[in-house]
C-alpha cells in the first residue's frame, strides 16, 4: 500500500476517522514528514483547507505538525494556482473556520501565490467579506498587489462585490492606484458593468484618467457595453 496516496485520499475526503488510522500508530517524526512530503505538488493541509475539511486540517496541524504556512499546488476556477498557502486556499474557498483556525496557529496573512496573489486578494475575488474582514482585522495588507498591479479594491470593484468595495474605501485603500497597464478600480468595475460600484468611487474621489492604452473609464464602459 502506497500510504502517502492513500493518505492524499483520504484528506481529500475528508475521512477523518481513516485518517487517524492511518497515522496514529506511526512514530511522530514519520508522521511529521508524511504530512510534510508533497505529492503531485501539494500537501495534504493544503487539500484539506481547499476542501473545507476543518477537521482534518486541525488533526494535521495540531497532532502531526503540519506547516501551517508550506504552500502548495491547488485548482481553483479550471486554474492551477502554484504556491498557494492553506490560508490562501481556505480564503479563497470562503471557509471563514479554517482562516481562523489557520490564523490562531500562525499562518502568514500575507502569504502570496506565485503570481503574488495573497489570502486578501483571493477572499475579494469571489466576495467572502467575513474572511476579508478576518484577515484586514488580524493584519493583511490592503495595498499589496499581485503581479498586475491589481490590488484588492480593484478585484472587488471588478467583481461588484459592493460591501467588501466600501469595506476597503473606509479603510482608506487607494482609489486611484494604478496597475501596471495604468488602469485604476473605476476602469476594472467599468469594465465589469456596476454602476453602483462606479458611483461608489466617484464618492470616493476616483479620477476619469486613462490607462496605457489611452482608455478612459467611460471608454471602457463604452467598448466593453
Amino acid at each position: 500500500m502506497d500510504i502517502k496516496n492513500v493518505m492524499y485520499n483520504v484528506v481529500r475526503e475528508g475521512k477523518l476517522a481513516r485518517l487517524k488510522e492511518l497515522l496514529e500508530h506511526r512514530e511522530k517524526d514519520e508522521v511529521v514528514k508524511l504530512v510534510s512530503t508533497k505529492s503531485h505538488g501539494t500537501t495534504p493541509l493544503v487539500i484539506a483547507c481547499r476542501n473545507g475539511h476543518y477537521d482534518v486540517a486541525e488533526y494535521l496541524i495540531e497532532k502531526c505538525g503540519a506547516n501551517v504556512n508550506q504552500p502548495g499546488l491547488v485548482m481553483f476556477d479550471g486554474e492551477m494556482i502554484e504556491c498557494a498557502s492553506p490560508l490562501w486556499c481556505a480564503a479563497a474557498a470562503g471557509h471563514l473556520a479554517l482562516v481562523k483556525l489557520l490564523v490562531k496557529h500562525g499562518a502568514r496573512v500575507n502569504s502570496i501565490t506565485q503570481t503574488h496573489s495573497t489570502p486578501l486578494r483571493a477572499a475579494c475575488f469571489d466576495g467572502h467579506f467575513d474572511i476579508v474582514r478576518f484577515l484586514v482585522t488580524h493584519g493583511a495588507d490592503i495595498e499589496m498587489s499581485n503581479r498586475h498591479g491589481h490590488t484588492s479594491l480593484m478585484i472587488a470593484c471588478y467583481k461588484g462585490h459592493i460591501k467588501i468595495v466600501k469595506f476597503l474605501l473606509a479603510l482608506k485603500a487607494n482609489v486611484n492606484r494604478k496597475s501596471k497597464k495604468g488602469n485604476t478600480a473605476l476602469h476594472d468595475c467599468a469594465e465589469s458593468g456596476s454602476l453602483e460600484v462606479v458611483k461608489v468611487l466617484i464618492e470616493h474621489g476616483a479620477r476619469m484618467g486613462v490607462d496605457s492604452y489611452g482608455m478612459s473609464p467611460l471608454l471602457t464602459a463604452a467598448v466593453t457595453g
